[in-house]
């Protein structure tokens, strides 16, 4: 004999319209998880010049507590940077500036780069000529970074420029840094990245902008 016994199966709390205990764990994680934000109180500029403006400001932390934070704004706190494009054989290559930084008191290879009044074009080829005598053929915009966002407003325009062969001047010495460009493939790039040979942090930045977006070619 068969007895068939009807035991209510209660259904899923999702499946009433009421949250069961996992989406309530999510949900608590997600709430706890949402970063405070710094609140500024008071401040002023303790250094201004042409070239940066520094601001300590008294600011209260998210865990209550009272402090002082130093902001640092370079030029207009905007800046472009350009990457080089030349096709040699058939093969991308990548213009670099080798020139000396007298903050960190050595020699580094970086892309051409400095302050603007804007993040566009114009700017970029403003700042490439300047540093490597280069004119470009045509663009394209990147996207943009934040070189140090612990301590500079700065925000960088990052350009990608192609350039024929008739646009190369090999002599071209920039007058004020003596910076002189170099190019180089994408493996040789990763190669001298990996033996720390670029540190340029904007430079590394603009890099991983360039690979993310896939685009390391060149017409």
């Amino acid at each position: 004999m068969t007895v068939t016994t009807n035991i209510p199966v209660s259904a899923p709390a999702e499946a009433t319209g009421t949250p069961g205990p996992i989406t309530e764990m999510i949900s608590a994680i997600k709430a706890a998880a949402v970063p405070g934000t710094i609140e500024r109180l008071e401040g002023s500029t303790v250094l201004e010049n042409q070239f940066i403006r520094v601001d300590t400001d008294t600011v209260r932390f998210p865990n209550g507590t009272l402090g002082q934070y130093s902001v640092v704004t370079s030029g207009s706190g905007l800046g472009v940077l350009t990457i080089p494009f030349v096709n040699f054989r058939g093969i991308a290559h990548v213009g670099l500036v080798r020139q000396y930084r007298y903050p960190t008191g050595e020699f580094t290879l970086e892309f051409p780069r400095g302050g603007s009044d804007d993040l566009t074009l114009d700017e970029a080829a403003r700042e490439l000529i300047e540093e490597t005598g280069l004119d470009y053929s045509s663009a394209a915009l990147l996207g943009t970074i934040r070189p140090d966002t612990g301590i500079l407003t700065t925000e960088v325009a990052v350009w990608k420029t192609f350039h024929g062969m008739e646009h190369l001047r090999p002599g071209h010495v920039e007058d004020e840094t003596g910076a002189k460009i170099e190019w180089y493939s994408h493996g040789q790039l990763l190669g001298m990245i990996r033996n720390g040979k670029i540190t340029c942090g904007m430079t590394l930045a603009a890099l991983g902008l360039l690979t993310a977006g896939g685009n390391m070619n060149c017409p």
